[in-house]
């Protein structure tokens, strides 16, 4: 996965997202009784495990992937042997796929003429986001962003509208996942910038990196086209060379005269 979505959706499931993790092992969890174990397995294969928790004494493995990757099977086969030889038990195995594209080439059987393996595969495109946002955790609020809404605009401000029960401390943090993890799905990231702009959230959304990088293209669009205005307006209503002009508005000389030859008025830009 993407090193930008990986670090952040591994410290979110570490928050254990108790709906999420029933959803996706079809049992309940309970977060007092789940510990943490090495997700480092060092032998055989230089492999960390996106997550793996010891849960009532069972031993449960997720993987979140955001790319549909036809060896994905394989891996886990990896993983299901590397666990079972480091913790001497047979692992829930679980892979979320949590990409935007169909999921059409990977598959949960890995089957040859003398083995059989299977792990449970999910794409969260294809689950009802209320099994999250009715949660009391955060962290599977955040995730709910991934999964199926009938009407976007309604259900995100919705989802927003949750964090404002936050202390502000835990508000700022959940909603930095949300904005960081919501670049999955470019749209609705794009819906999100809107409704943070109209709420009371107590934290400027707008510094955020993924916020700056949404609105950098628009806003770079917007300033090239207003110095090009300046550029003509100078050079036709106060007769400025193309190197005062450059000087005046702190602008690549190549770049002013490239602007006056589209617009017919200058004749040789050398």
């Amino acid at each position: 996965m993407s090193k930008t979505y990986d670090i952040p959706l591994r410290r979110l499931i570490k928050d254990i997202p108790v709906n999420f993790l029933s959803l996706v092992f079809n049992r309940s969890f309970d977060p007092k009784e789940a510990r943490f174990l090495d997700v480092k397995l060092p032998k055989l294969f230089e492999r960390e495990a996106d997550l793996i928790v010891e849960h009532k004494g069972e031993i449960y493995h997720l993987e979140m992937q955001s790319t549909d990757d036809p060896k994905m099977g394989l891996r886990m086969l990896y993983y299901h042997l590397l666990i079972l030889e480091n913790y001497g038990k047979i692992p829930h195995q679980a892979v979320v796929y949590v990409g935007e594209k169909p999921l059409k080439r990977m598959s949960p059987i890995v089957e040859t003429s003398t083995l059989r393996f299977e792990y449970r595969l999910i794409d969260l495109n294809k689950v009802d986001c209320s099994l999250l946002l009715n949660s009391p955790e955060p962290s599977d609020w955040v995730l709910s962003i991934l999964c199926r809404m009938e009407n976007e605009n309604r259900t995100l401000k919705e989802l927003l509208t949750k964090f404002l029960s936050l202390p502000h401390s835990k508000r700022e943090k959940y909603l930095n996942y949300l904005l960081h993890i919501a670049g999955l799905r470019p749209k609705r990231l794009n819906l999100l910038r809107r409704e943070v702009e109209k709420m009371p959230l107590v934290i400027d959304l707008r510094k955020h990196p993924l916020y700056q990088d949404g609105l950098k293209e628009g806003l770079e669009k917007g300033l090239e086209q207003k110095a090009k205005e300046d550029t003509i307006s100078l050079y036709k209503e106060l007769k400025l060379p193309p190197e005062k002009i450059a000087k005046v508005l702190k602008l690549p000389l190549e770049k002013v005269k490239k602007w006056l030859k589209e617009e017919g008025l200058l004749e040789n830009p050398s």
